[in-house]
């Protein structure tokens, strides 16, 4: 018998000004997002294209421009009525692909949906999930995910350090967003991977400075940029202006201005992310920019896809680094559910990424495993 699927899949509704916030207000008529109901047959299904269950979707804060598009070289955005692009975890439950046989997990792009269709052309990114040593499915969205590449390659590739050289030890990191979920495994990696002398973490509130400072106790100072006294903390726990090898920087704005100012000449800024413009592009303006050229700084901006090619090499790292007890998987993620009748929750929990309401990997639990 042929498989037939009543789905709920969530697609753009209305149009919003690149940089500006979504309207949120889900029964607002001006919403930016409406939950539908789909039926998904596998009969339908052309050579090459699967029918999988969604298990647990990404939330990443790169999700804004994949919707509405501020940059067409970046992505090309949505348009009304067409799904909302997320990566995911899911369950092949009908396949017309060798590659991906029925019962398989696998990443993908799930889109925020219950189940899904994934035609052949799309399928270029995914990849069956071998399970042996992973004790948890979601372990592929936090230490084994995207955000955990791509802190590996922050360092082995865009910071040009190697574990193995000596010289590339005991250097003093500035790293912001440091409770997320990019932020948390560059602490770790930084404290336990490369023995840095000093990791200089700033977050968001007394918990998550905590959090961060429990990651690597002995060489992180965690600094709360809510607190009224950030810019003078932050100097304190940097120890003074010229004191930092390499910062990561996921914020952007006045925190990457401040960060310049503690860089050491011919130091390294790794531009990651810059989250605090956001849903306010006014946020984004960079007043600090004579220090790299006085300093001579280099800054060097990253997409993870550019390192496709790479991308075993790093899972090698970071299987052996959860083997030898350098990562913590315990605290990699905050896992938010939202079955069943809640999967109506879906756009408020990805947008909890900007109010800070996780620590680690944002994770939503779509399916029961």
């Amino acid at each position: 018998m042929s498989l037939s699927i009543n789905a709920k899949q969530w697609v753009l509704k209305t149009q919003t000004e690149p940089g500006h916030p979504f309207n949120m207000d889900l029964s607002s008529p001006e919403a930016s997002f409406e939950l539908k109901e789909v039926t998904l047959k596998e009969d339908s299904l052309q050579d090459g294209d699967i029918l999988i269950e969604t298990i647990y979707l990404s939330n990443d804060p790169a999700q804004k421009f994949w919707i509405i598009s501020a940059d067409k070289n970046y992505a090309a955005g949505v348009a009304p009525g067409e799904p909302i692009p997320a990566r995911g975890l899911g369950k092949v439950l009908a396949s017309k692909n060798t590659n991906f046989p029925v019962g398989a997990l696998i990443s993908a792009q799930t889109n925020w949906s219950t189940h899904t269709i994934i035609r052949k052309e799309q399928l270029g990114v995914a990849r069956v999930l071998p399970m042996e040593g992973v004790e948890q499915l979601w372990w592929y969205l936090s230490v084994l995910g995207g955000t955990a590449v791509t802190a590996y390659f922050i360092f082995y590739r865009y910071a040009d350090l190697q574990d193995c050289n000596p010289e590339s030890h005991g250097k003093t990191f500035l790293i912001s967003g440091a409770a997320g979920a990019v932020g948390s495994m560059c602490v770790q990696i930084a404290a336990n991977v490369f023995k840095a002398k000093k990791i200089i973490a700033i977050a968001g509130g007394p918990q998550k400075v905590k959090f961060v400072e429990s990651l690597a106790p002995s060489v992180v100072v965690g600094v709360d940029y809510k607190d009224p006294k950030f810019n003078e903390n932050l100097l304190e726990a940097a120890g003074g202006e010229n004191t930092v090898d390499y910062f990561i920087d996921n914020v952007g704005g006045k925190i990457l201005d401040l960060g310049c100012n503690l860089m050491k000449p011919l130091s390294t800024i790794v531009a990651c992310g810059s989250i605090s413009g956001y849903n306010d592009p006014s946020q984004l303006v960079f007043k600090n920019y004579v220090s790299v050229i006085t300093k001579r700084l280099t800054l060097r901006g990253l997409l993870l896809m550019d390192n496709y090619d790479k991308f075993p090499e790093a899972y090698s790292h970071l299987t052996q680094w959860i083997k030898d007890g350098k990562i913590d998987k315990t605290t990699s993620a905050t896992i938010v559910d939202a079955t069943n009748d809640k999967f109506v929750n879906v756009p408020t929990i990805w947008d909890g990424l900007f109010h800070g309401k996780n620590t680690g990997k944002l994770i939503t639990k779509v399916n029961e495993e």
